[in-house]
């Protein structure tokens, strides 16, 4: 049964807009591109026109995959530890968040979403419902180029229904799913062989009878379970410097190309005859052979050229100052882009760390309140709504900046008499709050045990008591102690008496 598009806001209504919007021309060409750069399939650097698909093999050895590290300097560094909730908002965070957080195996799924988000400048959460194996929501990460959302104009991070797309190879039909507060509605369509860019028509799609049909599937709260993670500006770490990273790779190209074309010096013979003693024409196109152990008889008056090699040192300078350059712009350290970058000074590594950090922690705020509603959505689920407030609902991150050891050893030391041993182990050392908390028990297990050692050896090793003996004509009088002048008076007729003193003549 064809499905409806006429009623405005109504589930055919959003599927054929959010279909348009997924299939943007200029929207897929530009996912497709950061997608490609990330996983080392760039624009190939243009040479060799006419034998293109020949060249195109050697121009991939001229490419240089900096977008990865672009992208995994902050990534690496976004890495939730925990999470406060309305039950337990302590600093070590809530046992229970830290459950869910495990069973539904999101560590690595926020790693999915921080990469998807830092290089196609947006990514999205679902979260389904309880997997009967794991006893958590099942939550995935899903890729901009197949699911789409749509945004309210005057809240920007309120969403008002999400489209997803996929292929589903086992019945062979294509499926899209839509999102509405509190419902969920899918769509089929037959396709045999997968297609790389679904199109929505009213007559070609129908909703799925087993999936609630034109009603949609219920689920347990009134909100949609779709969560969107938007980077800076909706754009990728390093899409406007893509002109950058093509001129590194352009150069690289004519460097291989210079290197290739002279493996073999070019050589030249002047002063040949062109006829033997007889008038017969010589042909010297087989006189001179490469190859090991050949010997050329040549005329006396015959002179031999060799052609010059090309000095590459112009071209491998213009690369390193490139990079240096993409360095600068991405606030990515020169030490993770090039080897030379290690020997810069401690001061300088130092610096160039702190444009880092700085994004880095920028990125970590962005991402912060989104994974606050993911597991408020994974707590609606699970029937908890106390700790589904969203408002009390705070993530705990491991600290963006990496110190070394002898650092955070410092760090500690120097922080003893302002933070508590467990804030210390959490903020300085870097724990997640599960490690601070064993940490800790361990802690109090070794004081115990050290104090339960000194009790044993002082009971088997009491100390000597060694007093002077003096003699009996020695012995000083017995002094009676002196009267207290304060001794029987009240504390009010303490505070209107005179200061006694104290001086001894």
């Amino acid at each position: 049964m064809p499905i409806d598009v006429a009623e405005v806001r109504s589930p055919g209504w959003w599927m054929a807009r959010l279909f348009k919007k997924l299939n943007e021309r200029q929207r897929v060409a530009r996912l497709e591109l950061l997608h490609d750069y990330l996983h080392g399939r760039p624009r190939l650097p243009q040479g060799a026109e006419n034998v293109r698909d020949m060249f195109a093999a050697f121009q991939r050895k001229a490419c240089v995959n900096f977008p990865a590290l672009v992208v995994g300097a902050v990534s690496d560094r976004l890495t939730p530890v925990g999470f406060q909730t309305a039950a337990d908002d302590d600093a070590s965070g809530d046992q229970a968040a830290a459950d869910l957080w495990k069973r539904a195996r999101l560590k690595t799924t926020a790693a999915d979403v921080h990469e998807m988000m830092l290089n196609l400048g947006e990514a999205f959460v679902i979260v389904g419902p309880v997997d009967e194996d794991t006893g958590a929501p099942v939550v995935t990460a899903e890729d901009p180029r197949w699911m789409v959302a749509e945004s309210d104009p005057a809240r920007p991070h309120k969403l008002l229904a999400a489209l997803k797309v996929l292929w589903d190879d086992i019945e062979g039909v294509s499926r899209a799913y839509l999102y509405l507060p509190g419902r969920v509605f899918v769509a089929v369509k037959p396709s045999k062989t997968p297609v790389a860019r679904p199109v929505f028509t009213p007559q070609s799609w129908s909703w799925d009878a087993g999936k609630g049909g034109g009603g949609g599937q219920q689920i347990n709260h009134a909100r949609i379970p779709v969560v969107r993670f938007v980077n800076k500006d909706g754009a990728g770490e390093y899409e406007y410097h893509l002109d950058l990273i093509d001129r590194i790779n352009h150069n690289i190209l004519q460097r291989l190309v210079i290197a290739s074309g002279q493996a073999f010096r070019q050589m030249a013979v002047s002063g040949l005859p062109d006829e033997d003693e007889n008038g017969n024409e010589i042909d010297w196109s087989d006189a001179f052979v490469m190859m090991p152990g050949a010997m050329w008889q040549l005329p006396s008056e015959a002179k031999m050229w060799e052609s010059q090699v090309t000095d590459l040192r112009p071209i491998i300078e213009a690369t390193r100052d490139d990079i240096t350059q993409l360095s600068a712009v991405t606030q990515t350290p020169m030490y993770m882009m090039a080897p030379a970058g290690q020997n810069q000074s401690a001061e300088g590594a130092g610096l160039s760390r702190e444009g880092l950090v700085f994004r880095a922690g920028d990125r970590k705020d962005r991402a912060d309140q989104p994974w606050s509603e993911v597991m408020s959505l994974g707590f609606l689920e699970l029937g908890d709504t106390r700790r589904a407030d969203v408002a009390k609902l705070t993530t705990i991150w491991a600290p963006v900046a990496r110190l070394s050891l002898s650092e955070k050893a410092d760090a500690a030391s120097k922080a003893q008499n302002d933070m508590p041993r467990r804030s210390r182990l959490i903020h300085i050392w870097g724990c997640t709050p599960d490690e601070a908390d064993r940490m800790m028990s361990e802690w109090v297990d070794e004081q115990m045990f050290a104090a339960q050692l000194a009790q044993m050896f002082a009971a088997q090793n009491p100390l000597p008591v060694n007093e002077p003996q003096l003699p009996s004509a020695a012995v000083p009088a017995q002094v009676p102690p002196a009267e207290d002048p304060l001794a029987g008076l009240s504390l009010e007729e303490i505070s209107r008496s005179e200061p006694v003193s104290t001086a001894v003549n």
